[in-house]
């Protein structure tokens, strides 16, 4: 049996890669709690069966995005300079797509896809570790270390993960006063720092403490002795 609507979904010259850039610019938009595939086919001027010509259902769909998502950063300047600066670059450029996205780019970090721009995801943040010396395993360690910084912070900075504090200037004495208000002398001791965040102070920070620990990990090994980069 024919599926509803795919003769004006082929005159229209629907293809998946149509599919998924109208997807993104929806989510980017509205966010992903609302989306679904009828309301696309609205967007699109389609019925909704036509959809399913380019895509099997609304999961591969989602992946789809998150993939075309992850393609779309540049990660040109982390294969050049120090190994410092190439991860610095990869964490930069990462982020700086994510912010671009701020209501789709939680898909790339929630659902595992194996596409080919995943692959080149990896092998261009292994590619700042390079000079290190590491062994295949250390170097995968280091990888997952990182990319578990990565992803913690920027869903955090996109309201997706914990807050300690205000990112709203306006609410931080606020804040100030209910971490003061625990009694205890740590936390009112940080309590005006606690209260208050700055997003690229954190991820900058974030960034030069794991490349400083990397630096020190190669300098001096668990064993005492030291290891050649």
């Amino acid at each position: 049996m024919k599926a509803q609507g795919t003769g004006r979904g082929r005159r229209l010259g629907l293809t998946r890669d149509k599919v998924i850039a109208a997807a993104v610019t929806m989510i980017d938009r509205d966010g992903p709690d609302s989306f679904s595939l009828r309301k696309l086919a609205t967007e699109l001027g389609v019925e909704a069966m036509s959809l399913y010509n380019h895509v099997p259902n609304k999961e591969a769909l989602l992946d789809g995005v998150a993939e075309a998502l992850l393609a779309e950063v540049d990660f040109s300047a982390s294969d050049t300079g120090p190994w410092q600066d190439r991860v610095r670059a990869h964490a930069t450029a990462f982020r700086a797509t994510a912010l671009r996205h701020p209501k789709a780019f939680p898909l790339v970090l929630t659902r595992p896809t194996k596409s080919p721009a995943a692959l080149e995801t990896i092998r261009s943040a292994l590619a700042g570790f390079t000079d290190l010396g590491l062994p295949p395993e250390e170097a995968v360690h280091a990888l997952r270390s990182y990319a578990a910084y990565i992803v913690g912070t920027i869903m955090r900075e996109l309201g997706h993960a914990i807050s300690l504090g205000t990112w709203d200037p306006g609410h931080a004495q606020e804040r100030i006063e209910e971490i003061t208000a625990t009694g205890d002398p740590l936390l009112t001791a940080v309590a005006p720092y606690l209260a208050v965040g700055d997003h690229d102070a954190e991820f900058d920070y974030g960034i030069e403490l794991l490349v400083a620990g990397l630096a020190a990990r190669v300098e001096v090994p668990g064993d005492g002795g030291p290891r050649q980069a």
